[in-house]
């Protein structure tokens, strides 16, 4: 049984300096020794160039400046300044609190979960196979490929990090419900994977190359594919993790939606 107040139990907030001294968790307490308040902030593998951060204070103490003095403590403690990035949904008040600090909006993902049966929306493509028809390297170097160029203009990848992203990416994934678009050279032109880690699938992906010919009909014609395929196991809902700026995916999310409810990312200094 946790001991956590009922207001925390929700949040993954880790021990302090978890993994290192870019791993920071605060407390905070009021003079009872009464926990009304926690902070945390982590960097990437990934994406080492800002701080991701997490507040949350108990439901009587907020609007009392425990949140500001929270953040100001974790910025305090950053061993380099860099920026914070935070996300929720569109509607979730804590964006009000973010707005006082100037935050500004870097990305906005759906949060609807979408029906599979919208397939029938799409149109197939003859270019798209399975995932698993290609070699494990093949299918990590153009997931890489995708990840890199689709977050390049926002929140861009450490010069190191291609490993970390790929690292656990088998253990995520199933390489048979996804799908790659394969040229007539053999190039896989456009990946999108499912990954199958959490409670309702994820659909990912985008072309490989930002300037791929044809782009948005490869992503239909895979997309087509996942979700029919996503079908075919019983899976009447899954999940996007796709942005508006992707140029390939986003045109589809009409067909798949339509998108009532978004998550936005912002960027702040403390």
């Amino acid at each position: 049984m946790s001991l956590a107040p009922a207001w925390l139990r929700e949040r993954r907030m880790l021990p302090d300096r978890w993994r290192d001294e870019h791993t920071r968790t605060l407390i905070a307490e009021d003079r009872a020794g009464e926990s009304i308040g926690a902070g945390a902030m982590w960097t990437s593998r990934v994406h080492p160039d800002r701080y991701s951060v997490d507040l949350v204070v108990a439901p009587g103490h907020r609007r009392a400046g425990i949140a500001t003095a929270l953040l100001a403590a974790l910025a305090d403690l950053q061993p380099a300044p860099k920026p914070f990035i935070w996300g929720a949904a569109e509607n979730d008040p804590a964006h009000e609190f973010v707005a006082t600090l100037d935050a500004r909006t870097i990305q906005r993902s759906p949060l609807n979960t979408f029906h599979t049966s919208r397939a029938v929306r799409l149109r197939p493509h003859d270019d798209v196979a399975p995932a698993a028809a290609v070699s494990r390297v093949a299918l990590e170097q153009a997931w890489a490929d995708m990840y890199e160029w689709t977050h390049a203009d926002w929140h861009p990848m450490g010069p190191d990090a291609r490993g970390a992203l790929v690292e656990d990416l088998w253990d995520e994934i199933d390489p048979h419900l996804s799908s790659i678009a394969i040229s007539a050279t053999g190039a896989i032109d456009a990946v999108l994977l499912v990954f199958i880690d959490g409670g309702r699938p994820v659909v990912a992906g985008e072309t490989v190359s930002r300037d791929t010919t044809a782009g948005t009909r490869l992503l239909e014609g895979s997309v087509r594919r996942t979700f029919d395929q996503l079908a075919e196991r019983w899976v009447a809902e899954t999940l996007l993790d796709a942005h508006e700026t992707d140029p390939h995916f986003a045109p589809l999310f009409e067909a798949l939606g339509p998108v009532t409810r978004w998550h936005r990312i912002v960027e702040f200094r403390p």
